[in-house]
């Protein structure tokens, strides 16, 4: 439950970024880089089975 509301509020904080930096580039690639490590905070553990 802790890694899903990781990946919503990282999700939540890109969007954010987004809609107040919108014509800064090196906001959106922040978001974008936010965005990311939010889905790999979803991603399975090693040696876990699926």
């Amino acid at each position: 439950m802790k890694r899903f509301a990781g990946l919503c509020l990282a999700a939540w904080s890109a969007a954010a970024l987004l809609y107040f930096g919108r014509h800064s580039t090196a906001l959106i690639v922040l978001s974008g880089v936010l965005a990311l490590a939010g889905f790999d905070l979803v991603r399975p553990e090693p040696g876990q089975d699926a």
